[in-house]
């Protein structure tokens, strides 16, 4: 008789069932078989992570852990509400899901009972703020902001040099439809014939 395998698994990280090949010839199984011992926790269907001890009980995986699992280590942005809100542009919108730039899947998924919605959408490597300003400008009947109280808020910022204008306009031309371009170039025409 074999004994089990007992894998080293570290805590706070998310595995996906073929990760666990590395140690057995049939993952499920020894999947099952760790979430029955409480060493790991199922957060999807072949998606599992092994908790974090902290001084308050188990803490789960964070998002960006799950997401990386999920998209085989694929580049996303997590955008939405907690970051167009930060902007300081009008918006004070929640959602129920968190809002997934990536290249590989687009559908709503649930992961550890949180709800992910991904969208298969052009994003830079390192998006720099400017970006999701354009991201609101072309989501902002989902943030629930008027486009003309937009407009007036980013012109007001842009007046005290909160954004780099540049910036800004290079992420319009490469990320934004034409009508973002238009909102983007008349919000820097009237800051700067103001200034």
């Amino acid at each position: 008789m074999t004994l089990a395998a007992q894998p080293n698994l570290t805590p706070g990280h998310t595995y996906r069932t073929r990760d666990l090949l590395a140690w057995t010839r049939n993952p499920t199984r020894l999947a099952r078989r760790l979430v029955d011992e409480g060493r790991l926790r199922e957060a999807a269907y072949g998606l599992y992570y092994a908790p974090l001890p902290t001084w308050f009980g188990q803490a789960p995986a964070t998002d960006e852990d799950l997401l990386c699992a999920f998209l085989n280590g694929g580049r996303f942005v997590i955008s939405g509400p907690s970051r167009w809100n930060a902007l300081g542009l009008g918006s004070t919108v929640l959602f129920a899901a968190t809002l997934v730039y990536n290249r590989q899947r687009t559908g709503q998924f649930t992961f550890d009972g949180r709800r992910f919605l991904l969208r298969r959408v052009l994003f830079p490597d390192q998006p720099p703020p400017e970006w999701f300003i354009i991201d609101l400008v072309q989501h902002h009947e989902m943030a629930g902001v008027a486009l003309p109280a937009l407009a007036t808020a980013l012109t007001a910022q842009l007046r005290s040099g909160r954004w780099d204008r540049a910036v800004l306009r290079d992420m319009a031309v490469a990320y934004g439809k034409k009508s973002t371009l238009a909102l983007v170039d008349g919000c820097l025409a009237q800051a700067y014939e103001t200034t």
